[in-house]
């Protein structure tokens, strides 16, 4: 499992960002060495100050200070980029890398590094070491931390170009797709409607085969179903898994809708379509708390979730309002084995369902900030809801 620095864990990391696969973190156009990131994930209950934090590269040397004012809201992510063109949103910080050829060092041939995340008022330190393989840490020369918390953690890879280190279920790292600033996988409550062909059911009652409404292609087989529950001890620990109840005022339904994080709601707005190009966007439903929405607190009982998976990506229809089903991107490939428990449709196997893109754009924070600020009321198309 992870190992904590005052409750804060590196969470996700892109060290080799280059060619034609690499990813473009700030959104500029530009896709190269300078999108590299850091991802911290704060696991605790509550606000943790990162005042005094620092992160070290063992090749590079500092990386990053953190400054005073500097904190990380339970579940929350601060994501460092090697370079952030423009003003960082909220989340994001700038290292100030106009030339990151080595910022972080890949892992291809018999490169390595090592990433340490210091307390520099405790004097405290995690690491994560990375390579092919990956090589027993060294203090880099000024590294200002004294006592390492956990036995460290590491990762046998190469780091293909624009390839992640990201978090499993398990909590270990593995390689996958880049994804700042998104922890967890959408998933529904137990208790959601599901529109089918035979009227609403609930997504505990669907079997594999069902027939359930989509936005954009009519009626689709579920091809695969799954349950997860998440017992009081993960739920405590990761305030990221805890769902996220949107009243249905905000999309002109009567209930509310209770999904996990990062589920994403279809928002279709005008101002949509002048930011991005696009009248019809998804948004996670983490980005609604504080504009309506809100986290559930504990209750002292596990949470129980619901995976849907389709031949492709969709739009379906939850508790009345318009959401995504599970977009296999999502699930990083080292994850099967957390998902070895699915119910297939026949003929029907996880690896043989592959979804080119999402049914929608998915708006990063920041990108959502900016429309839901400005949208007087939050709109997920009322007439087709209704």
């Amino acid at each position: 499992m992870a190992d904590k620095l005052n409750g804060i864990l590196i969470s996700e990391i892109l060290a080799d960002n280059a060619g034609g696969s690499a990813f473009d973190t700030d959104g500029d156009g530009k896709a190269n060495k300078a999108d590299e990131y850091v991802e911290l994930q704060n696991a605790s209950g509550s606000a943790v100050s990162l005042d005094g934090f620092e992160l070290w590269s063992e090749k590079e040397g500092l990386l990053y200070s953190f400054g005073s004012s500097d904190s990380i809201a339970a579940g929350g992510t601060a994501t460092v980029v090697g370079e952030y063109t423009g003003t960082p949103p909220a989340g994001y910080y700038d290292a100030g890398e106009s030339n990151s050829v080595n910022w972080l060092p890949d892992g291809e041939g018999s490169k390595f590094d090592s990433i340490f995340l210091v307390d520099t008022n405790t004097g405290d330190y995690i690491v994560l070491s990375y390579g092919a393989p990956p090589r027993a840490p060294t203090l880099p020369s000024g590294f200002p931390g004294t006592t390492r918390i956990g036995a460290g953690e590491s990762i046998d890879s190469n780091s293909p170009n624009g390839t992640a280190f990201v978090r499993n279920a398990d909590g270990d790292f593995v390689e996958g797709t880049p994804n700042p600033d998104t922890p967890g996988v959408p998933c529904f409550i137990a208790g959601t409607w599901i529109e089918t062909s035979d009227g609403r059911k609930t997504v505990e009652s669907l079997k594999p085969g069902d027939l359930i409404q989509t936005r954009d292609a009519g009626v689709q087989p579920v091809l695969g179903l799954r349950k997860v529950v998440i017992p009081m001890s993960r739920l405590k620990d990761d305030p990221g898994l805890r769902p996220v109840r949107v009243p249905g005022a905000l999309f002109g339904t009567t209930g509310p809708l209770t999904i996990s994080p990062n589920h994403c709601i279809l928002v279709v707005s005008g101002l949509a379509e002048l930011l991005f190009g696009e009248a019809e966007v998804l948004i996670p439903a983490k980005h609604f708390v504080g504009r309506g929405a809100a986290e559930i607190a504990l209750t002292g009982k596990p949470v129980v979730y619901y995976h849907l998976l389709l031949a492709d990506h969709q739009i379906v229809r939850s508790n009345g309002v318009w959401t995504e089903s599970l977009f296999r991107g999502d699930l990083i490939a080292d994850e099967a084995s957390w998902f070895r428990e699915w119910s297939f449709a026949q003929g029907a196997t996880l690896e043989a369902i592959s979804h080119a893109a999402t049914a929608r754009p998915v708006l990063k924070r920041f990108e959502a900030e900016v429309l839901l600020d400005r949208m007087q009321i939050v709109s997920v198309d009322a007439q087709q809801v209704a």
